[in-house]
């Protein structure tokens, strides 16, 4: 649930994350975070709130939930996780759950990449979250697909995705 999102959620998040280290599954000086939609929104959470990550992907994330209630194609949907608040709060629910209220915390190298005609998460959130990491001088890129929506679908896109999002975890994870 979303409406937990930095409390119990994250929590549940970083202890998965700690047992797969304790178990040898995971090297805690080279761990990457990627995820789309969902978990594009993650990525910028974490990013925002750990510098435990080495590198991220983030993919057609939200980064401002109010920005996304104004634009999104599903302004109804925000309210399922976050609840009856106000968007319209500037100290609500929707400005402590958005990754670019805490944007000045991120030290985390960060792939963005969104598709152009994306309704369901529009592509300036993604706009959004890169100026920030640039402004602040945050190691980022941003990749845009025309004609895409919330998912690539075109096939040189696809691989595109899965390559580009491949060499900036190698680049930054190798020991």
């Amino acid at each position: 649930n979303l409406g937990d999102m930095g409390g119990k959620d994250w929590e549940d998040i970083q202890r998965g994350i700690d047992y797969c280290i304790d178990q040898g599954i995971a090297d805690p000086d080279r761990l990457g975070i990627a995820g789309w939609s969902y978990g594009g929104f993650m990525a910028a959470w974490a990013v925002t709130h750990t510098d435990r990550f080495r590198a991220a992907v983030m993919g057609a994330g939200i980064s401002d939930w109010r920005s996304f209630h104004g634009k999104s194609y599903l302004s109804d949907w925000d309210v399922i996780y976050l609840g009856d608040g106000n968007p319209y709060d500037p100290d609500g629910v929707y400005r402590e759950r958005s990754p670019i209220t805490y944007v000045k915390r991120a030290t985390t190298p960060t792939l963005i990449l969104h598709g152009e005609a994306d309704e369901d998460v529009p592509v300036e959130q993604s706009y959004m979250f890169y100026r920030a990491l640039k402004d602040l001088g945050v190691e980022t890129e941003l990749v845009v697909y025309p004609r895409e929506p919330h998912g690539p679908s075109e096939r040189n896109h696809v691989l595109d995705v899965a390559r580009r999002s491949t060499e900036w975890f190698v680049s930054r994870l190798e020991p």
